[in-house]
């Protein structure tokens, strides 16, 4: 187990570039070490140095702890700020006041240059450990808490997750520190207390040890985990389309099949998605491995998966209707679509995507792809649903195109192409959409 020390504590916040520290305080006896050692080290290093208290507002004692971190703040010559949050008591009480606490403190961390620190220690590691395996997680999972992470706008710090709580309690005996205790702490109905006051005692009563093999254990997964995540991102690039929202599947099945998941896993956190290992299955079976004339579709919170061409798509679940409408468009100023299509714009300049036209009063309609279409680059007409094919749009993206008719003839094809030639254009066009 490390040890604690703020000649080490000042090294590392040079190491990561750190100039403006903001501590998250709970006036925990964790928590208020983390406080004296970065008052030391401050002594051997310059940098701003602030506390944040998060008022969860569930315990009544909460506003005499804010006192107490206020008072040892102050005796230390430490900027200190309470903040006020509300937690949704009717769902994981735990989680939603951590994610409550976090979300606050993303306010604060405002530079790559500013860090978050908190004082999970090696104790804190091993319940995580439990709890993932609880909930049957994966390798990131069981890999426990990281040392340091991404978080806001500059990142996140654990200086005394390889110190037990045994080596932080000699610390603050030692430096005579004053903290409060929650009581809620010998609330065995929480997982997490369960496990600090039942199973972790009988472990390491049994083997005195097992705190530290665990976490050797944790580190191990840990690496593994920035292995797999290297090879994801190589296998990731190489199925990028020209937009975020798809994959190509044709390389994706080149891949094996653990990395096709761990693929899709990535590319779909992204969006903040994080489907179960029997839903990857389904995708699979009814959406990548469908019959090549089929049109399978699959939910997943609030978007939809697609397969088309060999593309797999992801959108966000359109509630919308068809659009079946009729506008007159005068082509002199913007026309805002409905159903959040976006806007049509003309320019009197040529410009990437902008497509060669002929100011005039049109109609603009939806989804008619029985039309005859000749695009001017092009020797003949076609419905315009077999042009769509040949510039692989899916289909439930085809009713969706803002149509340009001009005496019932169709003259352009919004974001695709127009009838009209270079030469003759007076204006251009461009659909922007939302």
């Amino acid at each position: 187990m490390a040890m604690l020390n703020a000649t080490d504590l000042a090294a590392t916040l040079e190491t990561e570039g750190v100039s403006t520290v903001v501590l998250a305080l709970s006036g925990g006896l964790d928590s208020m070490v983390l406080l004296e050692l970065l008052h030391q080290a401050r002594q051997l290093k310059t940098f701003r140095l602030q506390a944040v208290y998060i008022n969860h507002g569930l315990s009544p004692d909460a506003t005499l702890w804010a006192e107490h971190c206020a008072r040892a703040c102050a005796e230390r010559n430490i900027e200190f700020t309470s903040r006020q949050i509300m937690v949704n008591s009717s769902a994981n009480i735990e989680a939603a006041a951590r994610d409550g606490r976090y979300q606050a403190l993303t306010h604060f961390i405002d530079s790559e240059n500013c860090a978050l620190l908190t004082a999970h220690h090696a104790d804190d590691q091993l319940e995580t450990l439990m709890l993932a395996l609880k909930r049957g997680a994966g390798v990131a999972g069981l890999s426990g808490m990281a040392l340091k992470r991404p978080f806001a706008k500059g990142k996140l710090l654990r200086p005394l997750l390889n110190c037990s709580r045994q080596h932080i309690l000699a610390f603050a005996r030692q430096h005579q520190l004053r903290w409060v205790e929650d009581s809620s702490n010998t609330d065995n109905r929480f997982d997490r207390n369960y496990i600090r006051n039942v199973i972790t005692p009988l472990l390491t009563g049994r083997w005195p040890a097992f705190t530290d093999t665990a976490l050797r254990s944790m580190q191990h997964l840990a690496e593994q985990q920035q292995l797999s995540d290297f090879y994801t991102e190589q296998a990731m690039a190489l199925c990028r389309c020209d937009t975020e929202w798809q994959l190509n599947l044709t390389v994706l099945q080149q891949q094996i099949p653990l990395q096709q998941d761990l693929v899709i896993r990535r590319w779909l956190a992204r969006f903040q998605l994080n489907p179960s290992s029997q839903w990857l299955q389904t995708l699979r079976q009814q959406v990548i491995n469908a019959r090549q004339d089929a049109m399978p579709l699959l939910v997943l919170g609030g978007y939809q998966l697609r397969r088309y061409n060999q593309r797999l798509y992801l959108e966000q679940h359109d509630t919308q209707p068809a659009i079946s409408c009729r506008l007159c468009w005068s082509m002199q100023s913007n026309l805002t679509l409905p159903g959040g299509l976006g806007t049509l714009r003309v320019f009197n300049e040529q410009g990437p995507g902008r497509l060669a036209m002929v100011r005039s009063e049109v109609s603009v309609v939806f989804g008619q792809l029985s039309l005859p279409f000749k695009p001017a680059d092009q020797l003949q007409h076609k419905p315009l649903k077999q042009w769509f094919k040949l510039w692989h749009l899916p289909p439930w993206q085809r009713g969706k195109v803002p149509l340009l008719l001009h005496d019932d003839k169709l003259i352009a094809v919004a974001g695709y192409a127009s009838a009209v030639s270079t030469k003759l254009a007076d204006c251009w066009l461009d659909w922007s959409q939302n």
